[in-house]
Formats: structure tokens, sequence, C-alpha cells
């Protein structure tokens, strides 16, 4: 596929954004906040008193209905933001940040299924990674005919997905299918989609020998070339027009799934030798001193040792440079968007799919935890209304983004979906009804190799001393408290995220002994946590809201 072209200015522009201490010099800087409007001068005098008629003022033309472009990562934690200096410097600052966004499950499979249906785990049906519980196939069964491109193409829109769609895709690896079966099912494109690239077979993962699906043809090659940057070429020559794309008209819908930093965090070679000094945060949940008001496996862990932490920092650098690419694209895509006059008329999403944590609370490299590294991901977005710089603390989660980006493109969403448009509130209105948000535990994977299909990361790069019970925990958050049950054990966990943002201390370490020590309006603020947890882990619809 020929490579896009690209805008004149876009190498300056990123340059010129780089976050200090990257190492980045700049020499200059480009005008990327966005579409710069003309300045027309005064008319010409006339002299004297003539009268001269002036003629009646032009109708403004409509405005072409508003594209979207989410750029969705796989693993992404907060600790990675300050190395994203393009995704900070063009989404984030010049759009809002919801500061108390959620994953209802630190998980791919569940929360891709929550980002593209606007449904809780328990209402989508997808509750793993892997089949019957989960994947691709699991999708394919429930929600994949009536999901967020459906409803964009019923409202005229032109959709596009980049990369990584649901883990097993095109097939789980017991699937007994025959190689003309397979082949017709790598060649499958879901419903909704115009345009589609999706690898579907070989190791996408290590972001190398693997071979895409593109508008239902399957490569005959593998390719070895890094597939970030393929699939930001991609991106760019939608924007670009081709697939029959036209963003200056307006009604497009570009879904970017990268599978950057997911394990095994891979980069091209010529970041081997950048980002050698970073340290994974040491913030005060990392390597946490004392781990006995906690319960589950976190209260197992033995302190980290020196070996332990020279991974972990290792493994920060490798996931920081699994992402430049990215952050290269999405300056780019910027640019390209402003020279195609559609800048001002496109919102751009940035998030992840759920969190991972490296040494917090004790815990190796992972996630499907709890805890705040895991279930809360940055969220960002631009676009026409939004004020830059504004920032929300407004309660929100993947369930949010198809209803919100329904109500952007005047699509109908069906009446059952469990989340709430997020549009009011960002143009400055009232914010979502929403006072509480559900949690819990997708099915840990036992991620393998397809039969022919897509490569799965192994899962050893991660924690293998966990729990493969099915929602071993479950939980609620009203922004302010936290409120996690065990359901496999006797005990909860409640942490105030406003005066604990780490969450060193469980307020209900000693079970009902703390809870009968808290005064009668902490008692009756638990009782509302757990009467909300019980309503939501089996709600639907409004009820969900």
């Amino acid at each position: 596929m020929p490579r896009p072209r690209l805008v004149a200015s876009a190498l300056a522009a990123c340059a010129a954004i780089a976050l200090a201490g990257l190492g980045v010099q700049v020499s200059g800087t480009a005008d990327v906040a966005g579409a710069a409007g003309a300045s027309l001068g005064a008319p010409p005098a006339t002299g004297g008193d003539q009268q001269v008629s002036s003629p009646e003022p032009e109708a403004e033309p409509p405005s072409p209905p508003p594209n979207v472009i989410v750029i969705l990562t796989d693993d992404l934690d907060s600790s990675l933001v300050p190395y994203l200096p393009n995704v900070t410097g063009l989404i984030r600052d010049q759009g809002a940040e919801l500061t108390n966004f959620y994953v209802e499950q630190s998980s791919c499979c569940p929360s891709r299924a929550s980002i593209l249906s606007g449904l809780y785990a328990h209402n989508h049906g997808v509750i793993g990674n892997v089949w019957p519980a989960g994947g691709y196939d699991r999708w394919k069964e429930t929600e994949q005919d009536n999901d967020l491109p459906v409803w964009l193409e019923r409202a005229g829109y032109r959709n596009a997905l980049l990369g990584k769609y649901f883990n097993e895709y095109p097939y789980h690896p017991g699937s007994q299918l025959s190689e003309a079966e397979k082949t017709e099912r790598r060649e499958y494109v879901p419903p909704g989609w115009q345009s589609w690239a999706s690898p579907a077979q070989g190791n996408a993962y290590a972001q190398t020998h693997y071979k895409l699906n593109v508008d239902g043809q399957l490569d005959t090659d593998f390719h070895e070339d890094y597939l970030d940057r393929w699939l930001g070429d991609r991106a760019l020559s939608l924007v670009d027009g081709a697939d029959g794309f036209d963003f200056a008209a307006g009604g497009q819908f570009l879904y970017y799934a990268s599978y950057s930093p997911h394990t095994p965090y891979a980069y091209p070679p010529e970041y081997e030798d950048q980002f050698t000094d970073a340290t994974y945060p040491r913030t005060p949940d990392f390597n946490e001193a004392d781990v006995s008001d906690k319960f589950g496996q976190t209260r197992t862990r033995a302190r980290l040792s020196t070996t332990d932490k020279a991974v972990i920092d290792e493994t920060f650098r490798e996931r920081i440079r699994s992402l430049q690419v990215l952050d290269q694209t999405v300056g780019q895509l910027v640019h390209e968007l402003a020279a195609e006059g559609a800048l001002d008329h496109t919102y751009l999403i940035f998030t992840s799919d759920n969190g991972y944590h490296m040494g917090n609370h004790r815990r190796e490299i992972g996630k499907y935890t709890q805890f705040q590294n895991d279930v809360s991901v940055p969220f960002y977005v631009r676009g026409p209304g939004i004020a830059p710089g504004s920032t929300y603390d407004t309660l929100a989660g993947n369930i949010d983004i198809a209803p919100t980006i329904a109500d952007i493109a005047g699509a109908s969403a069906p009446a059952d979906v469990d989340g709430l448009s997020l549009l009011p509130l960002l143009h400055g209105e009232a914010p979502p009804t929403r006072r509480y948000f559900l949690l819990g535990r997708a099915l840990t994977p036992t991620n393998t190799t397809t039969e022919g299909g897509l490569e799965e990361a192994p899962e050893t790069y991660v924690e293998s001393r966990r729990s493969s019970r099915l929602n071993d925990f479950t939980g609620v958050t009203n922004g302010r408290y936290k409120l996690i049950r065990y359901t496999h054990l006797p005990h909860e966990e409640l942490y105030d995220l406003h005066n604990d943002p780490f969450e060193l201390d469980n307020l209900l370490a000693n079970d009902e002994a703390s809870y009968q020590a808290m005064t009668p309006a902490g008692r009756r603020a638990v009782d509302t946590l757990r009467a909300a947890l019980d309503r939501l882990v089996d709600c639907s619809g409004v009820s969900c809201q």
C-alpha cells in the first residue's frame, strides 16, 4: 500500500510539542490547534455621503456532519501519558480530559465489547478473552450485528476499523473448521464496516510476521514491517481519501485499535537506545509497605526484590518505546485533518481498553485487579464545542463511548444501552445523571496460539500466580468511594479515593468490626454503596444509570 501524503509541517509540529525531558530538540513551531480561519478585510471607503446599498448577506452553508476518530490503546495506564506528547498536546490540551473514567472489566475482550455496545459485560455476554465465555466467537453470537458501526451506518456514516478487533478473531483454536472455512473466516468483514484492516493470521502482538484482512482480502504473504506503522499509514490514507472516505464532507468514523503497549511490548529497532533512564513511578502504592488490610492474592504478596524492580523498570521502558509510532501517527493525523479542511468538524477520542500495574500493591506485572491502575484509564477528547483545556471529574466509563458517538452522529442507539452520552457534558451542559459505576473481573484468559489463525500473546509475560475464578470480585464506585466485594471470600474492601488515592487504607480491613466502628454517616455511606452494587450486578438499560 503506498504511503499517504504527509503534511509538510507535521514533523516540526510534533517536535515542537514534545515534552521536556524526552531529549527532543526543536527549532520552530507550527499551529496545530485547529484549522485557521480566513481574515476578511474591511470594504473600501466610498467617500462623501454617497449611499451604497448593501447586498443581502449570504446564508451560512450547513456544517458538515461531524467525523469521529477513536484511538484505542491496549493495556495503557496513566504512567505512560507523559511519554505521549502528541496525544497530550493535540487531543487532551486542545479538548477535554475526564479524570474519573473507568472500565468495568480490566480485560481486553469484555472492555472492547462494552466500548462497541454501550453495555456492561453481564448484558453483552463477553465475560472473558477466550471461547466459550469470551473472545470473538462469543461477541459474534451476542452483539456484533447491533453495535456502534451498525448504528452509524444506518445514520449514513462510513466506518473503518484498523487493527485489533477481539481476541481470537477470526476463530478460536478449538474450532473444527476445514481449510476452506478458515479462509472464509479470515476474509470475513463484520457488519457496519465499509473499510476493514485487521490482522487475521500470524503474530500481531509482536507487530511482525502477520497477515491482514484488508476489505475482505487476506494478504498472500506475511508482513515483516512494524504493524503500528502500517496501520498509521492506512489511517492517514483514509483521511486523504482512500477507500471512498471524505473527511472534508464529514460523516466518517475511524476506529483505530492499536496493539500497543500490550505484551510483548514490541517496538521498531530504532527506539532501542531511547528512554534508557526512564523508571516506573515510585508512587506510595508501589511495593506497598503494608498489605495486611487487603484480601485475596494481594495480601499474600512479598515485598518486591531488587531484581523485581529492575524488571519492572526495563518493562516500563519497553512499553514507552512501543507507543512512539502511535504517538507520531496522532500528530500526523491532526495535520492531515487540518490540511483536508476537516479538523474543525472532527472529534478525536483517545483512551485504553484497560489499565496496567507494575509493582503497585506488591503486584507484579499485569492487570485484572480492582485497583485504580487497572480500572481507571485516560480519556481525552477534542472536537467541535469542546473547550480546550477543560477537565471534568464526572463519573464516566467505557460503556458511555458508544452512546456518546451515536449522539455526535445523530444515530439511534438501542433504548436498552447501559451507558450515557457524554456529549452534553463536553459541551458545557448538564453532566450525566449517573451516581455509580459497576466494576468487576472477567474470566482470566488462558491465551494460546490459535491453529493457523492469530497468535495470542502468552500470559507468561504477566503475573502467573493468580486466581482463574470467574468474577472473583465485583465492585462499585461513586467517584469518591470504591467498594470491592470478593465473590469467593467473605471480605470487602473500601477506599476513600479523595483522601487515599493510592488505596493504601482499606476502611473495612476488619470486616464487621470496621463497619461498626464507623460513624452513623459512614455506615449509611457503606450501606448505600452495597445497595448500589446489589442493583448494578444485574441491571439493564435505565436501571444501570
